[in-house]
């Protein structure tokens, strides 16, 4: 089992990587020439396992950290394709996970201006700003959705 779950989740990230978009059970298991029983199950671990985040009551990926698997706030241009971060966190986490320099496009909580702040060989360029987190970082978890 543990190797299904390897190769799920490389193809996940795989596809996130390659289309800015996760890929459902039915194409994750056509892929990889698994049933697609085999692949809800391997989903649904790797979401019991924090690996991943689950649309509530569907086999839906929502959210492969860093990436998000729909529209979000925060919107992170890499090699010209827009990825989706959960959070501000998430959005540094893009480029750091490509390897490649990014922008990232957000709004300010405050007064809703647009914010933008880029990444250029692994360093951030303009370290002006505050991100402010809602809950403690040990609290993440207890709805990483709100999060």
């Amino acid at each position: 089992m543990q190797s299904l779950l390897t190769e799920v989740r490389l193809y996940i990230y795989g596809q996130m990587i390659a289309t800015s978009a996760a890929p459902d059970v039915s194409d994750t298991a056509a892929a990889l020439g698994h049933g697609v029983q085999e692949v809800e199950h391997a989903y649904r671990t790797l979401a019991e396992q924090k690996a991943l985040v689950l649309r509530p009551g569907t086999n839906t990926v929502w959210m492969v950290m860093p990436f998000s698997n729909m529209q979000t706030a925060f919107t992170v241009i890499c090699d010209s394709r827009a990825y989706y971060a959960n959070c501000a966190w998430d959005a540094f986490g893009i480029p750091a996970v490509l390897e490649r320099d990014a922008c990232i496009f957000t709004t300010c909580a405050d007064c809703g201006g647009v914010l933008q702040r880029k990444v250029a060989c692994g360093q951030l360029t303009d370290a002006r700003g505050v991100v402010h987190f809602a809950l403690p970082v040990r609290r993440w978890w207890d709805d990483v959705g709100f999060t």
